[in-house]
C-alpha cells in the first residue's frame, strides 16, 4: 500500500460519503470515529475503509495521531469529512513522490464561505514515519522531530465544505470548535492566530458583532509578520462593511496597502469600499492594482479577486462613468474565465 487517507469523524453522515467517493481506489482509507452516534461509522464500513474508534479528549492532534498510527502506506494524506479530493489527486501525488520521496507536502484547500470561494495552503502530506507527528489541541500542525516539517507544494487540491453556514448549523461542530477556542484563549488570551479563527467562525455564522469583537482583539496585537494578519484584516473589513461601517472600514485598511502590496484580496476589498463611500476615483485604481497582482496562493484568498471579480468591476465602473469601450474590454476578461455577470453585462451593452 503506497498511500493511505486519513481521516478522523464524528457525526459526519451528511457529507462523509461525498468524501469517500473521492478517494482513488488504489489508496487506503482510514477513518477513525471520536464518538459518532449517526451512521458515519456504517458508512464508512460499507465504503471499504479501515475503521477504529478512539474517546474523544477534546484534542485534535491526539485524534489524528491515533488515525495515521492506523496507516499501512507508505504515505500518508490527510482529508476531512467534510472534503471532497479533486479529480486528478493520485497522479499529482505519484509525481509528488517522485520529485520529493522524503519530504512532506501542502495542498490547496478551496474553502467555501457565505458564497465565496477561499483557497490556502495546509501541510496534508507526509511519509508515513514515526519522525511525523501532529502537535496542537485546534488547528494541529504536522511536526517532524518535533520541529515545524519542511515543505513543497503537492499541487493537490480539496474543497472544503465545513464552512457553509448550513452546515455548521446543523451539527455540533461549531460547538466543539467554539469550546476549543475559548479553553485555548483563556489559557493563552494573546494568541492572534486563535483569536482570527474564532471571528472566522463567528463570521461564518453571520454572528457580525462576536465576529467584530475577536478581530479587533486581535488586530491590537499588531503581528503584522505573521501569514495569518493581512486575511485577518480583510476579513475585519467586510465584518465592519457588512455591519454598516464602510468608512471605518476604510481608514482601517488604506495605511497598509503597502505593506500587503501583493494580496488582492485587500486592493479588491477597498475598491468595493470606495463604492461605498464615493470615492469614485479609488475604485478604478484598487481594482486594477487586483487586477494586477493576480490571484495568489501565497495568502488566503477569494478565487477572482484577482481576475475574473476585479476585471468585472472595472468594466461596471467603466460603464457607470459612460466608457462603454472600456467597460467591454474589461467584461471580457471576466467573461473568458466563465464569470456568469460578466456574461451577463455583455449582453445587456
Amino acid at each position: 500500500m503506497l498511500v493511505s487517507v486519513c481521516m478522523i469523524v464524528r457525526n459526519e453522515e451528511a457529507h462523509l460519503q461525498r468524501a469517500l467517493d473521492s478517494i482513488p481506489q488504489s489508496f487506503e482509507t482510514v477513518v477513525v470515529d471520536t464518538g459518532s452516534t449517526d451512521k458515519s461509522v456504517e458508512i464508512a464500513s460499507n465504503a471499504g475503509a479501515c475503521v477504529s474508534h478512539f474517546e474523544w479528549v477534546n484534542d485534535f492532534s491526539a485524534a489524528r495521531n491515533a488515525s495515521i498510527n492506523h496507516a499501512n502506506g507508505k504515505y500518508i494524506l490527510i482529508m476531512d469529512a467534510d472534503e471532497e479530493l479533486e479529480e486528478g489527486t493520485e497522479q499529482r501525488v505519484m509525481e509528488y513522490i517522485d520529485r520529493f520521496p522524503d519530504q512532506a507536502g501542502t495542498v490547496t484547500i478551496e474553502n467555501f464561505i457565505k458564497g465565496e470561494s477561499h483557497l490556502h495552503r495546509m501541510v496534508r502530506f507526509f511519509p508515513n514515519t514515526k519522525q511525523y507527528t501532529f502537535q496542537g489541541k485546534v488547528h494541529e500542525t504536522v511536526y517532524k522531530d518535533g520541529k515545524v516539517a519542511l515543505i513543497q507544494d503537492t499541487c493537490i487540491r480539496v474543497k472544503h465544505y465545513g464552512y457553509e453556514q448550513e452546515l455548521y448549523n446543523k451539527g455540533a461542530k461549531t460547538e466543539r470548535y467554539l469550546k476549543l477556542y475559548h479553553d485555548h484563549l483563556q489559557q493563552f488570551p494573546d494568541d492572534g492566530y486563535m483569536l482570527y479563527q474564532l471571528g472566522k467562525l463567528h463570521y461564518s455564522n453571520s454572528q457580525l458583532q462576536l465576529a467584530l469583537d475577536a478581530l479587533e482583539r486581535c488586530l491590537h496585537l499588531n503581528e503584522q509578520d505573521h501569514l495569518y494578519y493581512p486575511v485577518m484584516l480583510v476579513m475585519l473589513g467586510y465584518v465592519l462593511k457588512e455591519m454598516g461601517h464602510s468608512q471605518l472600514a476604510e481608514e482601517l485598511l488604506e495605511p497598509f496597502i503597502y505593506r500587503y502590496k501583493e494580496f488582492p484580496d485587500l486592493f479588491f476589498l477597498l475598491g468595493l469600499l470606495a463604492m461605498d463611500t464615493g470615492k469614485v476615483g479609488n475604485i478604478k485604481t484598487y481594482f486594477l492594482e487586483a487586477l494586477r497582482i493576480g490571484d495568489t496562493l501565497k495568502y488566503t484568498s477569494v478565487k477572482g479577486v484577482g481576475t475574473f471579480k476585479a476585471a468585472y468591476n472595472v468594466g461596471l465602473y467603466y460603464e457607470l462613468t459612460g466608457h462603454l469601450t472600456n467597460a467591454r474590454l474589461y467584461y471580457q476578461k471576466a467573461a473568458s474565465l466563465g464569470y456568469l455577470p460578466a456574461i451577463n453585462r455583455l449582453q445587456n451593452l
